[in-house]
């Protein structure tokens, strides 16, 4: 089936790097170290718990769906150890999963998440994988240049997104996943959770009016 964003990639890529033009100092130096620092934990989680690094790198991308990246490795940190949970916030699904890819050393997300391309992503970035761009709900906003976008993407429609933000980044001269983060980064300062929450409320009062 012919996916709706194909014929959008320019204009997606367009967005994309308007908002890279954004980014400001801090948003760069942050997102240049975002994805090297996560990878040292990753690799020090390995070497403690004596799993493969892609193993560590799965356990954790498995429970990132709808979690705050603090909770996600204090969560991550206990699955890998084989304590419970000692925060909240994760779904039960996930967690159920990351234990799964724990037991079974597991070194690839998709069979667990088959519906999860941005977890097989974020599972590579992770471990170290620079070549791809993780394209979560902040990054469809940006690139569909509407901080209101709630669009779900299965695997095709997010391989668009996802090589439209690795076209960027050769444009700009970085890493998919490095330029990813910045953009990250940016986005949310420019696009800060409660000014959503605003925009959203002042559209559903313009809907009651209609």
């Amino acid at each position: 089936m012919q996916c709706q964003f194909l014929r959008r990639m320019p204009e997606l890529e367009a967005n994309i790097l308007k908002l890279y033009q954004h980014a400001s100092d801090v948003d760069t130096i942050d997102g240049l170290a975002w994805y090297p620092n996560a990878h040292h934990i990753i690799c020090d989680w390995a070497n403690t718990y004596r799993l493969p690094i892609a193993t560590v790198a799965c356990v954790t991308a498995a429970l990132s769906p709808q979690l705050a990246w603090k909770r996600n490795l204090i969560i991550a940190d206990d699955v890998l150890a084989g304590r419970p949970p000692s925060i909240g916030g994760c779904l039960n699904s996930c967690l159920r999963k990351a234990i799964r890819i724990r037991d079974n050393r597991a070194t690839d997300t998709r069979s667990y998440f088959p519906q999860g391309p941005k977890v097989e992503s974020f599972s590579r970035n992770l471990a170290g994988d620079y070549s791809i761009a993780t394209v979560d709900t902040h990054m469809v906003q940006a690139a569909l240049a509407d901080v209101e976008a709630t669009v779900t993407l299965r695997w095709l429609p997010y391989a668009v997104f996802s090589q439209c933000y690795g076209n960027v980044a050769r444009t700009v001269g970085l890493e998919p996943a490095i330029c990813q983060a910045i953009l990250w980064h940016t986005w949310r300062r420019l696009y800060p959770r409660v000014t959503k929450i605003q925009r959203r409320r002042q559209w559903h009062v313009i809907g009651m009016e209609d």
